[in-house]
């Protein structure tokens, strides 16, 4: 099945700003997120300096926070979007 990520401000730097990911039908955000890792040659588990399950990445899958809802394990469907993101804090 395939899914698109979305990736939005300095880790698009790092990552890209859009992929198309091949995976299998029974895959999870985890095993999604740790593919576009080894694609983008990254250490594994983290997005540049950002490890992939840490409260500074926040990552969507249809506009609904992983954490809201599986978290990494938050199954996933062919045509899904995961968004990744770094939330900024404001004063």
């Amino acid at each position: 099945m395939e899914i698109i990520v979305r990736i939005f401000g300095e880790l698009s730097e790092i990552l890209g700003n859009r992929h198309e990911l091949e995976v299998e039908s029974d895959s999870n955000v985890g095993v999604a997120l740790n593919k576009l890792v080894r694609l983008t040659g990254q250490k594994e588990g983290y997005f540049g300096e950002y490890w992939i399950g840490g409260a500074d990445v926040a990552i969507l899958v249809n506009g609904r926070n992983i954490e809201l809802l599986e978290g990494l394990m938050t199954p996933i469907k062919d045509g899904d979007e995961i968004v990744i993101l770094i939330p900024t804090s404001g004063g």
